[in-house]
């Protein structure tokens, strides 16, 4: 009984394990893919952002 347990025990770490380090290398590639996204600001040059003192952002009277 002792042996069957040390093996379920070892069987499980196992396949925790390789779980792990599968959802680890999906997070590093998905870090690589975001660090390579150029965003919306570089596909239009003239683009300012607006701010509170801003004319678009100022209250009409």
């Amino acid at each position: 009984m002792g042996l069957r347990l040390w093996l379920l025990i070892v069987a499980t770490a196992a396949l925790a394990h390789a779980i792990l380090h599968a959802v680890d290398n999906q997070i590093d590639a998905g870090v690589d893919r975001l660090s390579d996204h150029r965003g919306a600001t570089s596909a239009v040059p003239d683009l300012k952002s607006v701010t509170a003192r801003s004319a678009y952002m100022r209250n009409e009277r």
